[in-house]
């Protein structure tokens, strides 16, 4: 993974688990989930335990997406997954097929925060510090 725009978010560490590769920044959380898995409440549980060791219950967080591989979702889950971290205040997908960033448009009647759909990492990550911005300044 290569962010190349000059991100104000500092790499604190990254997590290789059995679903994917999730990378953690200041604010911000990049996900790659491995080729053929199915992701479900019970497994996206592990990263977000992490997140929430790392970030607390306060500090805001926008997820990343990477959709380099095929893997299929269970959308149910992604109601109990947003509930277990309160300071999830956006999600971006990043993906190189269209059909998947097709799929985004269901991902929104699941999840209740702002949704970016993006074709590169370094997009998605000034949309997510744009968003942080906007936050932080309503919420200071």
């Amino acid at each position: 993974m290569q962010i190349t725009g000059g991100t104000k978010q500092k790499f604190i560490i990254e997590h290789a688990l059995d679903i994917g590769k999730f990378k953690f920044f200041s604010n911000m959380v990049v996900g790659e989930f491995y080729e053929g898995v199915h992701v479900t409440h019970e497994n996206a549980s592990e990263p977000i335990r992490i997140a929430q060791q790392l970030y607390g219950a306060t500090e805001p967080i926008v997820y990343i997406s990477h959709r380099l591989n095929s893997y299929s979702m269970d959308p149910v889950g992604y109601g109990k997954t947003v509930k277990m971290f309160p300071n999830f205040i956006g999600f971006a997908i990043v993906s190189q097929n269209r059909y998947r960033r097709m799929l985004a448009s269901l991902e929104k009647l699941f999840i209740k925060k702002p949704i970016g759909v993006f074709h590169d990492l370094d997009s998605a990550f000034l949309w997510a510090e744009g968003l942080l911005e906007k936050h932080s300044a309503t919420h200071f």
